[in-house]
């Protein structure tokens, strides 16, 4: 039993271990991509900062390429958990100012790499392809936000993935506008102005 335990524990600390040097890996990436992004930066300059050998880099991350779609899934799982852990009143309108509130403030937080993701993908590559695979996922938790406002009649009834689709969009073109076309400094009117479109789209007629 003692060796048994002794065994368990020393996997547990192992994948402990991966875990932080995982992280510490795409944290690497991610100050590496802000600096030279995609195109200029290489596995080299990755592993360098963050104090491994290049071959290190490989046992975590196939290529550059899954690199960048981690960072790429690190940027939307910031804007989703934002979206669904904010603190929204059940109104259409309050819930959706909230919600952007709440997105808008994640990216800011997060400016490199709102900048990073929007900046760097091209639309041929590997990493666009898988960005557009995971969309539906990645549209599923609005989508389930909208389909109970439906139940609840607070929310025009329709597709409600079609409806988080555009919504998604809508967002996705304010905070490329507010972040990357702009400094970010004008935070409150594109949250304003997204927010009164949604509430506009989605209130019953």
């Amino acid at each position: 039993m003692a060796e048994a335990a002794a065994l368990a524990k020393g996997r547990q600390k192992r994948e402990r271990q991966k875990t932080v040097r995982r992280d510490a890996i795409l944290a690497a990436a991610r100050k590496v991509f802000a600096r030279k992004g995609y195109e200029g930066a290489t596995i080299a300059d990755i592993a360098k900062e963050a104090g491994v050998a290049a071959g290190t880099v490989y046992l975590y991350y196939a290529s550059k390429t899954d690199l960048f779609a981690a960072l790429n899934a690190q940027f939307f799982h910031a804007i989703q958990t934002a979206l669904i852990e904010a603190e929204a009143p059940p109104d259409v309108r309050r819930g959706t100012r909230a919600r952007i509130r709440a997105v808008f403030e994640a990216c800011a937080n997060h400016r490199d790499l709102v900048r990073l993701v929007f900046l760097n993908p091209d639309p041929r590559t590997e990493v666009a392809r898988r960005m557009k695979t995971a969309d539906e996922a990645r549209h599923k938790p609005l989508a389930e936000l909208l389909q109970g406002g439906m139940g609840a009649g607070i929310v025009r009834q329709g597709d409600a993935m079609f409806y988080a689709r555009l919504i998604t969009g809508l967002v996705t073109s304010a905070l490329y506008q507010c972040f990357v076309q702009s400094d970010g400094s004008d935070v409150p009117a594109y949250e304003d102005a997204v927010s009164d479109m949604i509430i506009g789209a989605l209130t019953p007629a």
